[in-house]
């Protein structure tokens, strides 16, 4: 079992020297949150101040030391508290260095958590978390709970605790980083979707990663929730720590209790009975996957307190989140799919199961030390043709040696270009990278965006 950590609670923080690290969207809620209660804030980033725009300089104006273009240790050693936003790693050296002097290191979501009253319901995996999370606050909302979409999503936590009541449900995606800064942090549901290989470059192996995926269940109690994919067997081989009521999904087995699929269903199983059934063809959502993140959200759903029929007339009213699996157009008889935020080789792998052959795929983008060669099997199966783009092209084609015929390019036009060359009427044209964007791209919203833009302005008649 985990032992989860006795912390306290120091919500006066009023003189307190508190280091935000990170100047992005949720380092300036943090600051501005942290300001609000009297501490002596300091906000430190690796970019430079060119990077940021008038939000960062307000804050300078408003009493916040800035410390950008790079981090200097002895801040972080003499702050009384480091908080961490989403995306920066607590295995950096300035927090490593921190932790060893004995400062108190956590997690925005952590922080945040100290101060609300509503209830938590954590969202965490490797695949499909802001699928699920959107979905579950949707789902809520629609059945009349006070609920929101948080967390690694967008929003961050600490911007909802001057709205904060007690009926609130926050719906918060985590992440490993996430995670790995909290203490005290208990969903009264937290669900995790599945673990498969990521972040190889931050991580010194995949065990460590996985296990700070669990920390989500740390803190629940017995009389909590967990819901959990029984078909993933990382999953299934910590499942035993757990303190929480286990509440399993399955795509390939009957399970006696939790969410399975059965014929054009999935349905709710609780004591050995059916308790409730929603045709699969009410899900907007497209893909394997998501199968698994409409069911995770159906369960969530049902603990939350969402009434059967509820649940069918919400789901089909939901619209999924762009650059995931989001189908673009029909060009000269092939599909085209911006799945962008496959950022990873698994994420790859789960969109390719969506469809059943003839894909054109293209990936590539920032290595971050996937293991393509895990995809040959599934590329000769299901891919004619694959188009690889960007930093990782030629370590990727080293991977996957001549599994498919492959194109090599540099440019997201000349990946589109090599693509449509190759794409048979009535086939597929997948993005579904495997890589992180940064090599050409901010973000991968902005990599999805770039491929939208450029198939719609594409001409009929190849």
């Amino acid at each position: 079992m985990m032992a989860a950590p006795q912390s306290s609670h120091p919500t006066d923080l009023a003189g307190s020297r508190v280091l935000v690290v990170g100047a992005a969207r949720s380092g300036v809620a943090l600051a501005r949150f942290l300001l609000g209660r009297g501490a002596r804030v300091t906000v430190t980033d690796t970019q430079a101040a060119s990077a940021f725009g008038p939000e960062v300089q307000a804050l300078g104006a408003a009493g916040v030391r800035l410390e950008l273009g790079g981090h200097a240790p002895a801040t972080f050693e003499t702050a009384d508290l480091v908080v961490v936003s989403p995306g920066v790693p607590l295995g950096i050296a300035p927090i490593a260095a921190a932790r060893r002097r004995g400062v108190r290191v956590i997690a925005e979501v952590e922080l945040a958590s100290w101060f609300l009253r509503g209830r938590l319901v954590g969202i965490t995996g490797t695949n499909g978390k802001s699928t699920t999370t959107a979905l579950t606050a949707h789902l809520l909302e629609h059945a009349g709970i006070r609920a929101i979409a948080c967390g690694n999503i967008g929003t961050p936590l600490v911007d909802l605790v001057a709205g904060d009541t007690p009926d609130h449900h926050y719906v918060v995606e985590l992440s490993s980083f996430q995670l790995e800064g909290i203490e005290t942090l208990r969903p009264r549901v937290a669900a995790l979707l599945n673990l498969t290989p990521d972040h190889q470059d931050r991580y010194p192996d995949m065990r460590t990663y996985y296990d700070a995926k669990m920390r989500i269940f740390m803190n629940q109690r017995p009389d909590d929730d967990a819901v959990i994919n029984h078909d993933d067997p990382g999953i299934r081989e910590r499942a035993g720590r757990i303190r929480a009521r286990r509440h399993p999904f399955s795509r390939t087995r009957d399970l006696a209790d939790g969410m399975t699929v059965r014929g054009d269903a999935l349905v709710l199983r609780r004591g050995g009975r059916d308790a409730a059934a929603v045709p699969i063809a009410a899900s907007p959502l497209f893909g394997a996957h998501n199968l698994e993140n409409v069911m995770t959200a159906l369960l969530v759903a049902d603990l939350c307190g969402v009434p059967p029929d509820r649940v069918e007339a919400g789901l089909r009213d939901f619209r999924g989140l762009p650059h995931r699996l989001e189908r673009v157009r029909v060009l000269d008889g092939a599909a085209w799919f911006n799945d962008s935020k496959a950022t990873n080789v698994g994420a790859t792998l789960m969109s390719l199961l969506s469809f059943p052959g003839e894909v054109v795929l293209i990936l590539g983008g920032k290595d971050k030390g996937g293991d393509f060669a895990s995809l040959v099997p599934t590329l000769r199966e299901r891919v004619r043709h694959v188009v690889l783009m960007g930093q990782a092209r030629d370590a990727i084609a080293a991977q996957i040696g001549a599994a498919v015929p492959a194109t090599r390019v540099v440019t997201m036009a000349e990946a589109i270009a090599a693509a449509r060359i190759q794409a048979a009427r009535g086939g597929i044209v997948l993005l579904a990278p495997g890589c992180a964007s940064f090599d050409q791209y901010r973000n991968f919203e902005e990599r999805g965006d770039d491929f939208r833009r450029r198939v719609l302005a594409l001409p009929e008649g190849n």
